[in-house]
């Protein structure tokens, strides 16, 4: 990746300190979970993928429908 092509720093969330009164579980969670968010963020707004992997992530079985739009988004994938 070149660095035109970087995120900058301040596209991700700042991640606070952990409180005096909090649990090493409860901060670890608050980790996961915030990061995750971020990452799932970062391929929602940057993947060309993403669309296709929440469908096969999200659906089991596929149906018609599902199926219709994954070949349909990789049509789309094709012309770019």
């Amino acid at each position: 990746m070149t660095d035109k092509k970087r995120l900058r720093p301040d596209y991700f969330p700042t991640l606070r300190s952990r409180a005096e009164t909090e649990t090493t579980p409860d901060y670890l969670n608050y980790l996961s979970d915030t990061i995750e968010l971020a990452h799932n963020n970062l391929l929602k707004e940057h993947s060309p993928f993403y669309k296709i992997l929440t469908i096969f992530n999200t659906k089991k079985p596929l149906g018609l429908n599902d199926i219709k739009s994954i070949l349909d988004e990789v049509q789309k994938l094709k012309k770019t």
